[in-house]
């Protein structure tokens, strides 16, 4: 293929393993004068490829960033899908750290109303929101030609990763979920209500809108009044767990406000696949932030333990 067909990633990684070999050659290795130098361009040729832009799906646009770590296009995305607060900024580093870790690539993107992607649509939200959120992360991997994914989803993300992993579970090859919700409980309610109180004299909305701007109302609003009405009290997706075939990671924070140890004990019970749940010490809703280095561990555990008996990959 000449090399105006390739992308810039493509050059850098057929760079890259040029380099490699002659970084590995007899010549080489036998002058070291040299060595700084080779380090250098290894460094620098084999670093993360980074990449953002918006993608379409059907009438409305999402912002993406993808990294690129391997060139192994046959191995699993790793794709994080953000809470019913967040955004891709809002991930800070996170994604990056596990992808550079494992040297797998990623995606994180901005569901439709969220960060910088198109705002909601004008429909009000319905109990199966959920659930056209995974149609759309399903919509987003086949935009991208994304064939198969690992999934991390935090709180509402987390659900959004189960109810995908059971819907298609030929497309999700692991799922990580950090304090995902299975069906509504009245503790969960409560504390969605308190945060709703409180957000009229206290400043998270203005630090939401940081992120999210003008957007940031209808963000909250939809997520306390589907959470608090009547028509979402029944919500649950725990008859579809049974679908799910990949590998499971469930954790969530000893002191989270927003769900209880039930949220994990379903999973374990429903989920016929190898499912590892754990409660995170010094802990609320975002163990990936309050405990990062139990957080961490466990992930890492999960991860070699997938990715080197080969059920992952």
């Amino acid at each position: 293929m000449p090399i105006s067909g390739l992308s810039k990633e493509e050059i850098n990684f057929s760079t890259a393993n040029l380099l490699e070999k002659m970084l590995n050659s007899k010549f080489f290795s036998e002058i070291s004068i040299i060595e700084p130098i080779c380090v250098f361009l290894h460094a620098y040729l084999f670093r993360k490829m980074e990449l953002e832009n918006f993608l379409n799906v059907g009438e409305y646009k999402l912002f993406y960033r993808l990294l690129k770590y391997s060139e192994n296009q046959d191995e699993p995305v790793l794709i994080f899908l953000h809470d019913s607060w967040g955004c891709v900024e809002m991930w800070e580093n996170f994604p990056e750290k596990i992808s550079e870790l494992f040297g797998l690539n990623a995606l994180i993107y901005d569901r439709r109303g969220y960060g910088k992607s198109s705002p909601f649509a004008p429909d009000p939200r319905t109990k199966y929101y959920l659930h056209q959120s995974a149609d759309e992360l399903i919509n987003v991997m086949d935009e991208l030609k994304i064939k198969k994914a690992m999934l991390y989803g935090h709180s509402d993300g987390g659900t959004i990763a189960l109810i995908a992993a059971a819907l298609y579970p030929e497309r999700i090859q692991a799922v990580m979920v950090e304090g995902a919700h299975s069906f509504v409980e009245e503790k969960g309610k409560a504390a969605v209500r308190e945060s709703r109180d409180k957000a009229l004299t206290n400043s998270l909305l203005q630090s939401l809108r940081k992120y999210h701007g003008e957007k940031t109302a209808e963000l909250f609003r939809r997520w306390h009044e589907a959470w608090l009405g009547d028509f979402f009290a029944d919500w649950t997706i725990v008859p579809i767990l049974k679908n799910i075939r990949c590998p499971v990671l469930a954790f969530r924070g000893e002191n989270d406000p927003f769900d209880t140890i039930g949220q994990l004990h379903v999973l374990e019970k429903e989920i016929t696949a190898p499912v590892i749940a754990k409660v995170i010490p010094d802990a609320a809703h975002t163990p990936r932030k309050e405990n990062e280095e139990e957080t961490m561990e466990l992930i890492g555990h999960f991860l070699d333990k997938g990715l080197m008996r080969g059920k992952i990959c």
